[in-house]
């Protein structure tokens, strides 16, 4: 006879409305629990503002949640994404790097409103693009989409918001070693996300700086990538976490990607100590 619930499991990397996600945080924490997820982290792009509401809509249906962001840093200047987790809402430290990380959007998606105007493409809808706390490159593809510039998101990236593209504008990213040492600031754990789309992880460095976890689990990496990187953090004394890295859309759902009960354990007795 087959079970009809799905398994329970642990997705540590999800993102909302809040950032650039397609559902909003209550959406995303019934998701999760159709999935049948027993621990969810919201991990939004350089903010923790949609977690009261996932939390809020979570508990409830047995969800355990986990509050976190993903940030972009970088090591040696390349860009690597952190995953910053915390036992609650983070308001010292880490906060103001988040609200630095937030004006820095919003001149960024300014700046790439108009070149895209230069190009002859201006917005009708460039305020409704803006008026998101956490613009990025996703809102202003999706606003070309609308506007029939182009025929999707991966269009808009390729033709004008990646690196070399006319559109593009380069960010402004804290040193991993700062933003790891806020996040520790306000009894935080830091993960390096999806390892595997860097051209070299740095995995010693970043340990060294207080790296707490790899993201071992994540979409981007083959099974032969995941148990290499599983080795490197037994042999580094790292944490490991898992994702999804969801966002909505056409990819796999919440729990696809996500962590197993041992690491799991490990992860939430480090972070709730």
């Amino acid at each position: 006879m087959v079970d009809p619930k799905p398994p329970r499991r642990t997705d540590l990397h999800l993102h909302s409305t809040a950032s650039d996600g397609l559902l909003s945080p209550t959406e995303l924490a019934a998701a999760c629990c159709a999935a049948g997820i027993r621990t969810a982290a919201l991990t939004d792009h350089d903010t923790t503002v949609g977690y009261p509401e996932f939390s809020a809509a979570a508990t409830p249906l047995g969800v355990l949640p986990i509050v976190g962001a993903e940030i972009a840093a970088q090591h040696q200047g390349e860009e690597v994404h952190l995953l910053a987790f915390f036992p609650k809402l983070p308001r010292g430290v880490f906060a103001a790097l988040l609200a630095r990380l937030t004006g820095e959007r919003r001149a960024r998606a300014e700046e790439m409103l108009s070149r895209l105007a230069a190009l002859g493409m201006p917005l009708p809808g460039a305020g409704e693009v803006l008026s998101h706390p956490q613009v990025g490159r996703p809102h202003v593809a999706r606003a070309l989409v609308r506007q029939g510039f182009v025929r999707d998101t991966g269009e808009a990236f390729r033709r004008y918001l990646v690196p070399g593209a006319p559109a593009y504008v380069e960010r402004w990213r804290p040193e991993a070693a700062d933003a790891i040492a806020r996040c520790h600031d306000e009894g935080g754990i830091v993960s390096l996300a999806h390892p595997a789309n860097y051209r070299s992880p740095h995995l010693g460095e970043l340990a060294a700086e207080g790296l707490d976890a790899v993201e071992v689990n994540h979409p981007s990496a083959t099974r032969s990538r995941r148990q290499l990187l599983r080795r490197e953090t037994l042999s580094l004394g790292l944490l490991r976490t898992g994702g999804s890295d969801f966002h909505g859309g056409t990819e796999s759902g919440p729990g696809a990607v996500g962590l197993g009960p041992t690491d799991a354990r490990h992860f939430l007795e480090r972070l709730l100590a």
